[in-house]
């Protein structure tokens, strides 16, 4: 691998795309109690309304998460969730209550890595950045791929299925199960 073997360990982007009705109010607060659990510092860093067109109102959201495993290493979540065509709904409830949904299309991004050296301590001189070089290579390796990797795998997948819950998609079964190359006859 590359020089920086642990600079920067990220998982591969997951995405989510949408089309029909949802409460966008209930996802919101969702993600960020998921956060809030799971002791993550939540930042809106942008919210954007955009004029709307004859088909609906297109919004743009941009999250940020973080949280400090040690002194040396944090994860860091981005989240950017884009709305097409929406427009409120109000919707009669089972027990006769009104509530207001979103109907649109909904696009949604995680991305979620591992930044050795958040503080930037090692960036000095040349002889603390190969000693960085050698503490990831050599003596924290298998925190990154034993430990803080597979959290992170875990933790991200988590957060999407539980999108994916509050959105009401469904799938008949685990995915991810035949990733392997292993593949079941019909």
């Amino acid at each position: 691998m590359a020089e920086g073997l642990w600079d920067d360990f990220a998982e591969p982007v997951v995405y989510i795309r949408y089309k029909g009705v949802w409460d966008m109010q209930d996802l919101y607060e969702s993600i960020a109690e998921w956060f809030r659990r799971r002791k993550y510092k939540f930042h809106e860093r942008v919210y954007k309304h955009k004029h709307p067109s004859p088909f609906g109102v297109e919004r743009q959201y941009i999250w940020q998460a973080e949280r400090y495993e040690t002194e040396y290493v944090k994860i860091h979540y981005d989240i950017y969730i884009h709305t097409y065509d929406a427009h409120d709904v109000e919707v009669a409830m089972p027990d006769g209550s009104r509530k207001t949904f979103t109907k649109g299309r909904i696009w949604i991004e995680i991305k979620a890595n591992l930044v050795s050296d958040w503080e930037k301590r090692f960036d000095e001189s040349l002889f603390l950045t190969h000693l960085k070089s050698f503490y990831n290579k050599y003596i924290i390796k298998k925190n990154f791929t034993m430990g803080w990797g597979p959290k992170l795998r875990y933790e991200m997948y988590d957060l999407h299925a539980m999108i994916k819950r509050k959105l009401k998609m469904e799938s008949e079964e685990y995915e991810h199960r035949y990733f392997s190359g292993v593949y079941r006859k019909y």
